[in-house]
């Protein structure tokens, strides 16, 4: 069967919980999916992960988010609401920001209506290469949540 999902994990796993989306995908990776689903680490991708993203019926990406909630906080939501975000305000915590690229690509020609942004709020950003005590323990209900959304079966 061909994969006509995809869930990429973004964010740099050498700054504590900004690497949130790339461990969710090893988690994930570490239990299964189904054979319908690609697990895609995407780290820093940047403007390659419009190259990706490209062909999917369904994609959910897992990123650090600044919500200013609590640690921990995760949500989901369109990622055409993501792209209404008023410019430069700071959401991903990577340099050029999820926002930047699905602005520039949407005034190209890109459509995301098959995509869904999966967020949560990071608690450490700072050096080191393992997830906040927080995250860590937030990582299954963050996958969980990741699996609910790539299988339509959104929070209510």
């Amino acid at each position: 069967m061909s994969k006509r999902k995809l869930v990429v994990g973004v964010g740099n796993v050498l700054m504590k919980d900004d690497g949130v989306g790339v461990r969710c995908v090893e988690y994930l990776r570490e239990r299964g999916v189904g054979n319908d689903i690609k697990l895609l680490d995407g780290a820093t991708l940047g403007f390659d992960i419009l190259d990706e993203i490209n062909g999917f019926e369904k994609v959910v990406i897992i990123d650090a988010v600044d919500l200013g909630k609590e640690p921990g906080h995760i949500v989901s939501f369109d990622a055409e609401n993501l792209i209404s975000q008023a410019s430069g305000k700071k959401f991903s915590l990577h340099e050029v920001t999820l926002v930047d690229v699905m602005q520039v690509a949407k005034r190209i020609g890109y459509e995301f209506k098959n995509v869904r942004v999966v967020g949560v709020q990071p608690a450490d950003v700072s050096w080191g290469d393992k997830l906040s005590g927080v995250l860590s323990e937030k990582l299954p209900d963050l996958a969980e949540r990741v699996l609910k959304e790539i299988n339509n079966q959104r929070e209510g």
